[in-house]
């Protein structure tokens, strides 16, 4: 996502002399990147309320493109392609099956992950582990103990998830970028013409 800010920066600058307007273009760009990290720090901070955080992975995924006096936009976004659907919702489906595997009791570590052996594709050919299909649907099982019964669900497999948009990202650098972005950009010509020669 890409948030750009137009501002009145003839309002700040109105009553400086040639020399002093020399100074703008860096100040911009050195305030839209200041802005762009304090927002990736308000959207990392977010996220252990909104989402289970098991690793770093999400977080560390938060990155920046710093903005430049030739190209004054900041860039805040993650590189992780499914928090797309986290913000905006929709309907996840199998990439490259008929359905969608959702846990239910599988194995899952101290960190509460699953891990590659536990799951659906790994799965597949263990002893007492099989496919059933039911009136409300399908799903991987797993016999606890010799006899045919008990049996455990480990994955309920589904055509689709809907996922509820619970991201918050653009509300979360809008308030960022509205907080923030006038201090920064007052704070950098300040000190870039405090600088000048």
């Amino acid at each position: 996502m890409r948030i750009r800010v137009i501002d009145d920066i003839d309002r700040f600058t109105r009553n400086m002399d040639e020399a002093g307007r020399r100074h703008v273009p860096f100040a911009l760009a050195r305030a839209l990147t200041m802005t762009a990290k304090d927002a990736q720090g308000d959207v990392k901070d977010e996220l252990p309320r909104r989402f289970t955080i098991r690793n770093n992975w999400v977080p560390n995924g938060i990155r920046i493109r710093p903005a430049t006096k030739t190209a004054p936009e900041a860039i805040v976004g993650s590189l992780e392609s499914f928090m797309q659907r986290q913000e905006t919702g929709g309907v996840k489906r199998a990439r490259s099956h008929s359905r969608v595997a959702v846990p239910v009791n599988a194995k899952r570590n101290k960190r509460e992950i699953i891990p590659r052996g536990q799951r659906p594709a790994a799965l597949k050919g263990k002893p007492k582990v099989f496919l059933m299909k039911t009136a409300s649907g399908a799903g991987i099982m797993r016999r606890v103990g010799k006899k045919r019964y008990p049996l455990q669900i480990l994955y309920w497999l589904k055509r689709g998830v809907q996922v509820k948009p619970r991201f918050g990202f653009q509300g979360t650098t809008g308030k960022s970028v509205q907080e923030r972005f006038g201090p920064n950009f007052v704070a950098s010509l300040s000190d870039a013409m405090g600088h000048r020669g």
